[in-house]
């Protein structure tokens, strides 16, 4: 990997020479990388030599998350339904569905093409014969979501095994490695941590009011093992109806637990919540002449569920502005969405920020990013734009609403701040430098990425609180 550190990030709203530029966008990856090691020897500024490295970066490795050509795209749709063609891509193309980039002069499509076509295209699905039949998991959802407004509330207690694992052909005896595991911090919508168990090896638990909690172990392995942490967890929502109209202020037991609001909590954060000329027209155009807080955050959250469409994503880390991706493209995956919240929020004044870690229901568990806003009389309050977006494709108005103000108890949080460090540093740049969800793992010679690790995260036990 090219760039040295997280820091360097912080570079990228730097714009490229034209000559990388020109050759990335024909999909000339190769001279684009040519012309970038040319420009590194040169005398200029080492910010943008730090751009030009992370761009090294990106030219790696973009062209392995875009692996279909139209040729492969359609044989590979073809196998679910057989009558599609070349007609049907190009549709999918013109309405932004099908994520492509050029490549040695041909278009390529992203890996999860098919997956995230599929989750929204009506006509594909019933030419599939796919069952709109409701799943387990919605069906859970939905019943947690009526306990939570019959009752006012909603708590869930959970045990958890989380794991991280080098695969084997990364791995030789004698490698000293150092996995960061994340744990759910004690803050809102959590209320009670136990860590239970975990590997052995030189142990370092972050405090339980950590930003971005994680567990790090250190060891010398002789055979290849996982590193692991078992926990357990006590989760309450509180349902709060930020539809109403005056707005009441909230008693304190259904406030949520969370640092108050710092200048912070306004301002740009490079490199991706940052106040674009876009952004602030956007932003400008959804606030409008109101004054009202609640008001103008309901208007940005209105925008984003009505107009952006659930997509998985390419690696956030070659993504060189997310928020500004998702508004310009009207697509992004839960944590694109949130950004674009969080960022249009803060151009607005309101404070806003990151909260992250694993959606864990009876059903399934994984990774899933949200956001917060506050206001007096509410303090800090949840939201989910991409279950909102969800219930909205599903015609579902009522829980639309729901997710603004709210979130359902099936929630860790391990990360409450976008971007924010380890306690314990890492020595090579972080798989996914603004979030940990799943983990990470380095040895004292080298970072790891994605395709060389193993993680888990088991549930053991869900009861009612």
């Amino acid at each position: 990997m090219n760039v040295r550190n997280d820091y360097e990030l912080e570079t990228l709203p730097l714009e490229l020479p034209d000559e990388i530029e020109k050759y990335k966008m024909c999909g000339d990856f190769k001279r684009a990388s040519e012309a970038a090691d040319r420009w590194l020897q040169r005398s200029i500024p080492e910010a943008l030599k730090q751009r030009i490295r992370i761009e090294q970066d990106f030219l790696a490795k973009l062209p392995q998350q875009y692996p279909y050509t139209p040729e492969e795209s359609i044989h590979l749709f073809q196998k679910e339904v057989p009558d599609f063609d070349a007609s049907d891509l190009e549709r999918l193309d013109q309405e932004g569905l099908a994520e492509w980039i050029f490549l040695d002069g041909k278009k390529h499509y992203i890996n999860n093409v098919f997956e995230n076509v599929m989750r929204v295209d009506a006509d594909l699905r019933a030419r599939a014969h796919l069952d709109d039949t409701p799943s387990k998991e919605s069906i859970c959802l939905k019943e947690v979501l009526k306990e939570m407004q019959e009752n006012g509330e909603a708590g869930r207690v959970f045990k958890m095994h989380a794991s991280i694992k080098l695969k084997d052909e990364a791995f030789y005896p004698g490698i000293t490695l150092k996995a960061h595991l994340p744990l759910p911090a004690l803050y809102s919508p959590v209320e009670k941590v136990q860590i239970l168990s975990h590997s052995e090896g030189n142990v370092t638990i972050d405090p339980e009011e950590a930003l971005c909690r994680t567990i790090c172990i250190e060891a010398v392995l002789q055979e290849n093992r996982p590193f692991f942490v078992e926990y357990e967890y006590t989760v309450r929502s509180a349902y709060v109806d930020l539809w109403q109209e005056p707005a009441a202020f909230l008693p304190e037991a259904a406030r949520w637990n969370m640092p108050e609001p710092t200048k912070a909590d306004v301002e740009e954060q490079m490199p991706h919540i940052r106040f674009t000329p876009y952004l602030k027209v956007l932003a400008q155009e959804l606030k409008g002449e109101e004054t009202d807080t609640l008001a103008v955050a309901r208007r940005i959250y209105d925008y984003i569920t009505g107009h952006v469409n659930y997509s998985y994503m390419r690696a956030y880390a070659l993504i060189p502005d997310i928020p500004q991706y998702c508004a310009r493209n009207l697509r992004g995956d839960c944590g694109v969405q949130a950004l674009l919240f969080i960022t249009l929020c803060r151009i607005c004044g309101i404070p806003a920020r990151w909260q992250s870690g694993l959606y864990t229901n009876p059903v399934r568990s994984g990774p899933h990013d949200w956001a917060l806003f506050y206001t007096k009389e509410y303090g800090w309050r949840p939201v989910d734009p991409s279950f909102g977006g969800s219930a909205r494709r599903a015609g579902d108005e009522p829980r639309r609403r729901l997710y603004f103000g709210n979130i359902d108890p099936f929630r860790m949080t391990a990360n409450h701040a976008f971007q924010h460090a380890f306690s314990v540093k890492k020595s090579f740049m972080r798989t996914d430098p603004y979030d940990n969800q799943c983990g990470e793992l380095e040895s004292d010679r080298c970072g790891f990425t994605d395709n060389e690790i193993e993680t888990a995260q088991e549930l053991i036990s869900v009861t009612i609180r």
